[in-house]
């Protein structure tokens, strides 16, 4: 029998249990995919907090140095994953990192041993504020706490607000913290919602932040001013009898029908659960192919048809082929309940757009950590 020993970089997260949600996809696909009577599955798994660069390099060489894994995997921000990337070449191993693409790859600065499964979020959030201005008007607001804040999260908007109009504004706010809070106070955003009048607002707001800002939104005098966010925005809250009406995206490599109802796989509880499970399914799908070969070389030409399409883990061309389509999501307090409805496919950005590469040539700052993992 052949054995294959992964290793699991797992971080915690105060917002939802997405290692945990992460690691039972993987042993789903595993389970369900690989040939029990030919190939043993060894999973180790590595707690690395926050995820920050120390903790994850710390891990990495452990996994390698001590346990001789084969392949390395887990929940790693973009930003995390390009500075480890040396590491792999070094050992010659692949590394698969997972994340919703909270921080723009950068192509430069990975190598042929790492590959990339990702809701690519960050090309997501290009889509909405090109629609949003093509569609509503050339001032869009950003909102979010300063840990929502620090990602690509504004850039993102910014240059996909620019592409739809060179003249486009983004003003934004920054939720205070309170004197001995342990979270921001969305409330204190809406002063300026209302100096700034803004176009439309997109909110970064996630976990009791967003069930906080949700009733405020709906309870305010800006209610009617178009609301664009990422899904976990999506919590229960007190609607107070307003529904919200909030647009989001999908990423997808196939083709989906205007008006399809996306309420399943939409919910955002299940986004790590469906990367681990689409890791597991490229792990199995490699194993068919490696033979007596590599595994690098196998993975390099998995194609793996999960129910986001065809996944494109390539690490020189994240985002390759994704179509991204506008999600209107009826929000009236309860989140099993949300209408949701695909309204239409949106403009996209490829990673080789010339305002993008030259935005990641500029000195940035931010979160190391994957988004949620805070």
């Amino acid at each position: 029998m052949k054995k294959l020993t992964i290793g699991l970089l797992l971080p915690v997260s105060t917002i939802i249990p997405m290692s945990r949600d992460f690691e039972q996809g993987l042993k789903q696909a595993i389970k369900d995919q690989v040939d029990q009577h030919d190939w043993e599955i060894e999973l180790i798994p590595e707690f690395i907090g926050q995820g920050g660069r120390s903790r994850v390099e710390e891990s990495i060489d452990k996994l390698f140095s001590y346990y001789h894994v084969d392949v390395v995997t887990g929940i790693v921000s973009n930003m995390v994953g390009m500075a480890v990337a040396p590491k792999f070449e070094r050992y010659k191993k692949p590394f698969i990192i997972n994340n919703i693409g909270e921080h723009i790859p950068n192509p430069e600065l990975f190598n042929p041993y790492v590959f990339i499964n990702s809701t690519h979020i960050w090309q997501q959030i290009w889509s909405l504020g090109y629609w949003a201005v093509k569609t509503f008007g050339n001032k869009g607001m950003f909102v979010a706490s300063v840990y929502d804040a620090g990602y690509s999260f504004t850039n993102m908007l910014k240059l996909g607000m620019e592409a739809a109009d060179k003249d486009s504004a983004m003003p934004f706010s920054i939720a205070k913290i309170m004197p001995g809070a342990k979270t921001a106070d969305p409330r204190t955003v809406f002063e300026h919602i209302e100096m700034f009048k803004p176009d439309f607002v997109f909110s970064a707001f996630c976990g009791e932040e967003a069930t906080v800002f949700q009733e405020a939104y709906a309870g305010s005098a800006t209610r009617n001013i178009p609301l664009l966010a990422l899904p976990f925005l999506l919590q229960d809250f007190d609607a107070k009898e307003h529904e919200l009406e909030i647009f989001t995206a999908l990423s997808s490599t196939k083709l989906i029908s205007a008006g399809e109802d996306k309420d399943g796989t939409a919910l955002q509880d299940q986004s790590f659960y469906q990367l681990g499970k689409e890791t597991g399914m490229i792990l199995a799908e490699a194993l068919k192919i490696k033979g007596n070969g590599h595994l690098l070389d196998a993975l390099n030409q998995v194609k793996v048809n999960s129910s986001r399409g065809i996944l494109h883990i390539n690490a020189q061309v994240p985002g390759k082929e994704n179509q991204v389509y506008l999600v209107k999501n009826r929000h009236s307090g309860n989140r099993n309940n949300i209408k949701r409805e695909i309204v239409s496919k949106l403009e996209t950005v490829s990673i080789d757009n010339k305002a993008l590469n030259d935005s990641l040539q500029l000195l940035s700052s931010g979160w190391e950590n994957p988004y949620l993992g805070i």
